[in-house]
């Protein structure tokens, strides 16, 4: 072989030697990661309020039209107290109406019961409860109240989400440093991190989804996420 020959296979032998060694170097350094969880929890008040009221009537066979008379005069009475007791005409809204015909035990059909929603949403949370909890306040010359449903709500909520994944980003950071001073070495940088869904549920409850928790029904709430992180090491 001759000495130019010899020369270049040098080379090429140091080249790959030397490639080798760096992929080696960054497969270490890769592994060279905590992952941790980093999790926050709020509890908040709601602010909003949803309430759903569903007026009925049961008329004749023969009945319908007066039927519908009657349940339209519900609902206007229902809205003017509504009103009386200081509940913006805005946050009100109408729905449509329902009528479901009636069988006897022959099966033939004796009537029909027509519903009525009333939808009301308003940040007068403690006035639209007092009114949910004593219906009666609203009701007069044989209204009959079919359903009644309430629902609570932040108005923030998207400013809050913000809040929660900035504080489980810190948990986290702290988690890692923790771990990382325990084993004698330095977290760098963040690495990677993935956001996981929102747990929001009534105080105090183990609920959990894979797709996340949003309740309604009590008008304090717990909000929880978690992220998942990976920090670099020295």
């Amino acid at each position: 072989m001759s000495t130019k020959a010899s020369l270049i296979l040098g080379l090429a032998l140091m080249a790959g030697a030397a490639l080798l060694g760096k992929f080696h170097y960054d497969s270490r350094q890769a592994d060279e990661t905590i992952r941790v969880v980093g999790a926050a929890t709020q509890s908040i008040t709601s602010d909003i309020i949803k309430w759903r009221v569903s007026l009925a009537r049961t008329v004749a066979e023969e009945g319908l039209s007066a039927g519908y008379a009657q349940i339209r005069g519900d609902v206007e009475s229902v809205v003017t107290r509504l009103r009386e007791n200081g509940i913006e005409e805005g946050g009100i809204t109408i729905q449509s109406v329902n009528t479901y015909p009636q069988y006897d035990r022959n099966g033939v059909r004796s009537g029909y019961n027509i519903q009525q929603q009333i939808l009301i949403i308003s940040k007068s949370v403690e006035k639209i409860e007092a009114l949910a909890f004593d219906p009666g306040q609203i009701l007069s010359g044989g209204i009959r109240l079919e359903n009644s449903y309430v629902e609570y709500f932040s108005s923030d909520l998207a400013g809050i989400k913000r809040d929660l994944l900035k504080a489980a980003v810190e948990d986290a950071q702290r988690r890692a440093q923790e771990i990382a001073s325990g084993g004698g070495v330095t977290i760098t940088t963040l690495a990677a991190a993935s956001v996981g869904v929102f747990q929001i549920t009534e105080p105090f409850s183990t609920e959990v989804s894979d797709y996340g928790v949003h309740s309604t029904s009590t008008r304090q709430k717990d909000i929880t996420v978690t992220v998942r992180a990976t920090y670099r090491i020295r």
